[in-house]
């Protein structure tokens, strides 16, 4: 019989929960977005019966396990609970769906890495760069900071060949990231690396679908490493709509100008241009 536990906890312990799962043969371990902290992630243990003991002691902290209906097509409920996306030109699958003609399609696997596809800030962020491909601009290199899944990246990287650098300061993102950037097979295009803070080098298009306060604490560095060119871009995201002033403000007395904005369940994106 195989039983299933779910929690919430602090990020930093993710890493520690994967080793476990190696160290416990047949244990397996989901790791998801907090509906409500971001600074936590909702965990879910998969455990054989005879190995609960051993994985409460290991975790902790007292688990409330209920038995799995092993009856349940989980393959069959998983594609159900994610179907595939259409985002613009984008076409983001979680089950290997075949991919529409004329669409680009993203694999992305749901899992404890922020963007597959589902939030509004992410939807945001692939349209202002359609907008922004519209417009005939054209882009050499690329920053996704904050990537999480990296699918911002991704998806420039695989449609229009844009090499990115992506930076999360979480290192399970950054392992996924590049994982999911393999199963693109965009791996040589993307660079996925651990940062707290804006790389100093150029970039003249930069992502970043982060939250309100890093967009406010980083908005020096988030410019500075904006290329002065005319027509390079900054695409943001992470805030609401009441808190939009707060980011004009900000970037406005930079010297950009905010060229497109898109708003979706109170959740806003901008293009902010030289």
């Amino acid at each position: 019989m195989i039983y299933q536990a779910t929690h919430a906890g602090p990020r930093n312990l993710a890493d520690g929960y994967l080793a476990m799962t190696e160290q416990l043969a047949g244990v397996c371990l989901d790791v998801g977005e907090h509906p409500s902290d971001e600074a936590a992630y909702v965990y879910t243990w998969f455990v054989p019966d005879a190995l609960r003991a051993e994985l409460v002691a290991l975790v902790g902290q007292k688990l409330a396990f209920v038995a799995v209906d092993e009856s349940v097509d989980y393959v069959a409920l998983t594609r159900a609970n994610f179907p595939p996306l259409r985002i613009g030109g984008f076409y983001i699958t979680r089950n290997d769906e075949e991919i529409p003609a004329g669409l680009c399609g993203l694999a992305v696997a749901p899992n404890r890495a922020f963007g597959s596809g589902e939030h509004a800030t992410t939807t945001g962020c692939l349209l202002g760069y359609e907008w922004l491909v519209a417009q005939g601009l054209t882009f050499e290199r690329g920053l996704d900071f904050g990537a999480g899944s990296g699918l911002l990246a991704i998806a420039a990287a695989k449609r229009d060949v844009v090499p990115f650098v992506c930076i999360d300061n979480d290192p399970p993102s950054v392992e996924i990231c590049a994982e999911n950037a393999a199963l693109n097979g965009v791996s040589g295009l993307i660079e996925s690396r651990l940062g707290e803070v804006p790389p100093q080098d150029i970039y003249p298009l930069v992502f970043a679908n982060i939250l309100l306060q890093p967009l406010l604490d980083l908005c020096d560095g988030l410019v500075a490493c904006l290329d002065k060119k005319a027509g390079s871009a900054l695409i943001l995201s992470g805030f609401t709509v009441g808190q939009a002033p707060l980011i004009a403000a900000a970037y406005g007395a930079k010297g950009l100008r905010m060229a497109w904005q898109h708003s979706e369940k109170e959740w806003v994106a901008q293009v902010w241009m030289r």
